[in-house]
């Protein structure tokens, strides 16, 4: 299994890589993964992608979801690598970059990886612990699962999504 995680490294971030494997991050304790349960309903309801979800879907979509820690100054995410999981901070502060230029900090609440839900292309960014932090975490896999069986919750994030789409367009980071 360590021969396979180590092969992973150069091309997969640890955030995706280790997930579910109980492998260790750079700080040597075992990464603490784990199911959201009601608690992590109630956060997911917060999010604003998912804020139109039934309670139907959002526990659908907390049955799919995990818990995950990163240490600071850990990489969640990488610029130019190909996406393969959405994130909403529950506890702690990430900074996003893009071309080592700094463009946000994120708190709790804040959510980044949409479009790694829709395509699993490349990440447009990097986005790095600045504290530790708690997040969840839904892989693309288990999202794709649950558009086929619940076609109802696309309809219900696109508004959000074409929001998000507009903003970043408006934005002077480039």
């Amino acid at each position: 299994m360590k021969d396979a995680l180590d092969s992973l490294a150069g091309l997969v971030p640890p955030s995706v890589s280790s997930a579910g494997s109980g492998s260790r991050p750079a700080s040597g304790r075992a990464r603490s993964d784990r199911p959201l349960g009601k608690q992590g309903m109630d956060r997911l309801a917060r999010v604003p992608l998912f804020a139109g979800l039934s309670r139907r879907h959002l526990r659908a979509l907390a049955d799919r979801a995990d818990q995950v820690e990163f240490r600071s100054g850990e990489a969640i995410v990488t610029e130019g690598m190909r996406g393969g999981a959405f994130f909403t901070i529950v506890e702690g502060k990430a900074r996003v970059t893009r071309r080592k230029r700094t463009l946000a900090t994120l708190g709790p609440g804040e959510f980044f990886g949409e479009l790694a839900l829709l395509d699993g292309g490349e990440r447009t960014a990097s986005v790095v612990a600045a504290t530790p932090m708690l997040c969840i975490r839904i892989f693309k896999r288990a999202f794709d699962r649950l558009l086929a069986e619940e076609p109802g919750v696309s309809a219900r994030m696109l508004p959000v999504l074409a929001g998000r789409l507009r903003q970043a367009e408006r934005s002077p980071a480039d």
